[in-house]
């Protein structure tokens, strides 16, 4: 081989391996971190999150509840509002209200949290 060759050789096999090397979050990353080319807008190049795209999961966190937090049923889930938001209950009002409602919710409290708080899972985006 001549020194032209391996020069070529060595160009093509840095070129080969700037093509295998990671690509940034932001140069994308499909549709809600999956990336299928037979789903519109879902491919390696492009980054669309949320819930208005394909393969998006909501995620459950636990929050504290602060004292007076009220619990009200909104189109038959569970709903709690924490400083003016509303998040959905996780496992809706069968996991808030336990037998006689001295557990978590007062008895007689209409829907408030008891004194104290609690922490609940809600559902966050």
């Amino acid at each position: 081989m001549t020194s032209t060759h391996l020069k070529l050789a060595a160009v093509a096999i840095a070129f080969a391996a700037t093509g295998l090397a990671a690509t940034p979050a932001y140069a994308g990353t499909g549709c809600n971190g999956v990336v299928n080319i037979f789903v519109w807008g879902c491919a390696p190049w492009d980054n669309n999150n949320g819930p208005k795209y394909p393969y998006y999961k909501k995620r459950a966190t636990a929050v504290q509840a602060p004292r007076g937090s009220k619990i009200t049923i909104k189109d038959g889930h569970a709903m709690v509002n924490i400083n003016g938001k509303e998040y959905p209950v996780v496992g809706g009002a069968a996991s808030v209200v336990s037998a006689g409602g001295a557990n978590v919710v007062s008895a007689g409290g209409g829907n408030v949290v008891a004194a104290g708080g609690l922490n609940l899972r809600v559902w966050v985006e």
